[in-house]
C-alpha cells in the first residue's frame, strides 16, 4: 500500500462520518475489511509510522491547549486524531503545530479519537488474526524538539500564540512532567465520568 492509496482511505472516511468520530471509524472499518490482510498490515503500519511522527513537544504542547490538559495517553488520543483528519491537516501541523487554530470546530476541545488506532488492529483480527509485530511503531523516550518547563503561560502565548489566544490557560502551572500529567488525566477523567452520570 502506498502513502497515497493510506490517505485516500483516510479521507474517504473523513468525508462519510459529517464529523461524528464513530461514524468516521466504522466507515474506515468497512473500507479496511475491502482489503487483503497483507494491505490491511500496510496500512496499521503506515498508522504507525504517522503517529510516531507526531511525538513531538511542539504538537503536545498544542494539544495541551485544544483540550485543557493533555496526559501522555491523551496525546496518543490526539495524534490519533490528527492522522483521522487527513493529509493536510496532518502535513501542516506538523509544520506548524499552531495552525491547528484555523481548524473548524475546536471550540469543543474534543481533539482526541482513541478508537482509531485500533480499527486496522480489529479488523485484521477478523480475517487473519494478529497483525504482525512489525505493524508497531512505539514512540522513542521522548519526544522531539523543545520540552516547555516554564510554569507561566508566557511560553505558551510565545510558541503558539493562535492557539493561546483561542485557549487561554491562565497563570496555571503548565509543566509536562509526568506527575502532573497523572494528575491532569486523573481530574479529567473524573470530571468526564461525573458528566456521564449527570
Amino acid at each position: 500500500m502506498t502513502e497515497a492509496h493510506f490517505w485516500q482511505i483516510i479521507q474517504k472516511s473523513f468525508d462519510a462520518c459529517s464529523g461524528n468520530t464513530d461514524e468516521q471509524a466504522g466507515t474506515l472499518a468497512n473500507e479496511l475489511h475491502k482489503l487483503h490482510a497483507d494491505e490491511i498490515a500496510a496500512f496499521a503500519r503506515h498508522f504507525a509510522t504517522y503517529h510516531r511522527q507526531a511525538y513531538s513537544w511542539d504538537l503536545w504542547g498544542a494539544a495541551y491547549l485544544i483540550n485543557g490538559g493533555c496526559s501522555d495517553d491523551g496525546f496518543a488520543d490526539f495524534r490519533s486524531w490528527l492522522i483521522s483528519r487527513g493529509r493536510e491537516w496532518y502535513h501542516q501541523a506538523l509544520i506548524s503545530p499552531d495552525s491547528l487554530a484555523d481548524y473548524p470546530g475546536l471550540g469543543d476541545r474534543d481533539a482526541t479519537f482513541e478508537e482509531f488506532a485500533y480499527v486496522a488492529s480489529q479488523v485484521h483480527e477478523k480475517l487473519a488474526g494478529d497483525l504482525p509485530e512489525s505493524c508497531f511503531c512505539p514512540d522513542p523516550d521522548d519526544p522531539v524538539g523543545t520540552i516547555w518547563q516554564e510554569d507561566d503561560e508566557e511560553t505558551f502565548r510565545t510558541r503558539w500564540p493562535k492557539l493561546f489566544a483561542q485557549f487561554p490557560i491562565g497563570g496555571k502551572s503548565v509543566a509536562p512532567d509526568s506527575w502532573f500529567k497523572k494528575i491532569i488525566s486523573s481530574i479529567f477523567s473524573k470530571n468526564r465520568a461525573s458528566s456521564d452520570r449527570s
